[in-house]
């Protein structure tokens, strides 16, 4: 046997037996098709709710750490503490506009077990008004 038909053979048996190979694997992807969400303007007495739908592409669950907030007038939670592979989940935001005022632009950060690094930044942003 010539060793074009053997490396052949070695080859179809590879992908046979680890049908993966070759494949990248990705590890969690956290996306948001919207990520971020204009409340418009509104007066200091607003509070402000959006729920953000994400979806994990990857090919890893993505272990959820907590959602981090860059304002202490913002709170994060997601609904899910674990994201399997072509899940998705609810990420429920609320803003308090109590005293502010002018443009605002706050961020959320989903945090993962395994990462300092953000997985995924969304963002709320809108002008308060002072009456």
């Amino acid at each position: 046997m010539g060793f074009k038909i053997r490396y052949s053979i070695l080859v179809v048996l590879l992908f046979a037996v680890f049908p993966n190979i070759g494949k990248a694997v990705d590890g969690y992807r956290l996306v948001c098709d919207k990520p971020v969400f204009d409340f418009g303007t509104v007066g200091q007495s607003a509070v402000i709710t959006n729920v953000f739908t994400i979806r994990n592409e990857g090919d890893l669950t993505f272990p959820v750490k907590y959602v981090r907030t860059s304002c202490g007038c913002t709170k994060g939670q997601v609904d899910k503490r674990m994201i399997g592979p072509g899940e998705t989940a609810r990420v429920s935001v609320v803003y308090t506009a109590a005293r502010r005022k002018g443009p605002q632009k706050k961020n959320i950060w989903i945090m993962a077990m395994n990462s300092p690094e953000p997985a995924l930044v969304l963002t709320i942003t809108g002008l308060v008004k002072v009456p």
